[in-house]
């Protein structure tokens, strides 16, 4: 049998526990390690951005307007256009003579026309042009990502839709009568150029619009002038359509907006109705950007997919100059200020720079944007810091709780100040009581684990 020894009871009675004590220390310690490691990574995931430094700059003329194009952005004016990189590095320019230039792109390739006159331009990302002569006087023009480009020409009773290849080559005329089919509004030619959309007024007993849907391929050559579709909308006015990719086409009037599937015929797959008037849009990378007020004038900016589903939504009461979306981020410029929201519906960055803003273009990095204001172009490098408070106008999922930017408080969960990382029911742990706690255990039992070591460290 084996004997009792009083030393040996007590090392296993009282030690153990001592042993216990410094156990919970160490998994206090770490769970504040790790807690503190996920809310920096959470941080930094949400963005984290605070403002933008300023890195280089480009000048071009204060005249000139600029939209951006499939690798950087294009600088256009009554003189001329130049193409650039998304390094700010000139591409190409071309030379024109217009009184009141328009441009619009589609991938790499650029249309330019002078609204009012007879002359036009198209280019691509190599810089080979060529000129074009309509017949009529030139309303609006549209390109498509393989070079076809649309011209709407006005020749007094009638007017015109033109339609050339990059080679200066004329596709297709399509004559339109103004006392039967009304006064053209918008047009619209998708990304592979085998569609087109039209909206115009008709004026009769009542005012209406009418939607018209042309197709240039196979099906289309079993219809009249090509039109396999045509939508009469009682009492509205369709100043606003475009496609969202080859095959789904986006109208909008006043108060709300439709989407339709566009293969053969024309399919209406979604209606959005809004309680106040559409002030924004904007469709680039299938995403839908559309921004509106409701009855109490507060504005709500909706991102949809190319389907009309919502995928997120932003309550705002900035009064923005301009909403973008690009590279699937939603951009809202108002004089010297923009705000940035990601793909998921989070804000990125919220800041203002001492210029008015025209336009904010992505680049090939995430946190590097191209800031255009009045006579130059900015590279701008997103900066990380703190954030106290958020500003007016943060980005809400759809029907979430309205969360202060930096809170991250589980719902439910009781408000935890910033920087407490304290277990419920627990006493309060500081980084003056774990380095006594570990002290104090060493001394007692005359030796310390890594945890403790590192503690005291």
């Amino acid at each position: 049998m084996r004997e009792f020894d009083e030393r040996e009871y007590e090392q296993e009675n009282v030690q153990g526990p001592r042993r216990g004590r410094g156990s919970v220390f160490a998994c206090i310690f770490l769970g504040v390690s790790v807690i503190a490691l996920a809310i920096v990574l959470i941080i930094k995931a949400r963005g984290g951005y605070t403002g933008v430094e300023l890195t280089s700059e480009l000048d071009i003329l204060s005249s000139s307007k600029v939209m951006g194009t499939q690798d950087g952005f294009c600088a256009y004016n009554r003189d001329g256009a130049e193409g650039y990189s998304d390094k700010l590095k000139t591409i190409w320019n071309i030379s024109y003579d217009f009184i009141d230039p328009i441009g619009r792109t589609c991938g790499d390739k650029c249309v330019f026309a002078d609204r009012g006159g007879i002359d036009a331009c198209v280019t691509d990302s190599t810089g080979a042009v060529t000129s074009l002569r309509m017949p009529g006087q030139i309303r609006e023009a549209c390109i498509s990502q393989v070079g076809i480009s649309a011209f709407l020409c006005d020749a007094g009773e009638q007017d015109y839709i033109y339609l050339y290849n990059f080679d200066g080559e004329k596709l297709l005329e399509i004559r339109t009568d103004v006392r039967t089919m009304g006064f053209p509004v918008a047009v619209a030619l998708s990304p592979d150029g085998k569609r087109l959309v039209t909206s115009y007024i008709v004026i009769e007993e009542e005012q209406s619009c009418r939607v018209t849907f042309y197709n240039f391929g196979e099906v289309g050559q079993n219809y009249s002038d090509k039109i396999v579709g045509s939508f009469s909308y009682d009492d509205e006015i369709i100043p606003y359509l475009t496609f969202v990719d080859s095959e789904h086409v986006c109208i909008c009037a006043e108060y709300s907006a439709r989407v339709f599937r566009f293969r053969e015929l024309p399919e209406e797959i979604a209606r959005i109705d809004y309680d106040g008037s559409i002030e924004g849009i904007d469709v680039c990378d299938e995403v839908i950007a559309i921004a509106s007020r409701d009855s109490g004038n507060a504005m709500t900016i909706r991102l949809y997919d190319k389907e009309g589903k919502v995928l997120s939504q932003a309550k705002t009461n900035i009064d923005f100059d301009e909403i973008r979306v690009r590279s699937r981020e939603l951009f809202i410029t108002c004089s010297d200020a923009f705000v940035i929201y990601d793909n998921e519906g989070q804000e990125k960055i919220r800041t203002t720079i001492p210029y008015r803003i025209e336009a904010v273009f992505p680049t090939g990095d995430s946190d590097k944007y191209m800031i255009a204001v009045p006579g130059k172009v900015f590279m701008a490098q997103l900066v990380r810091g703190s954030k106290d408070e958020t500003a007016e106008g943060d980005l809400i999922e759809e029907g979430s709780d309205e969360t202060a930017e930096g809170d991250l408080i589980e719902e439910g969960s009781d408000e935890t100040a910033e920087g407490d990382l304290i277990e419920e029911g627990s006493d309060e742990t500081t980084e003056e009581g774990i380095y006594e706690a570990a002290q104090e255990e060493r001394d007692e039992t005359g030796s310390g684990t890594a945890l403790q070591d590192e503690a005291l460290e």
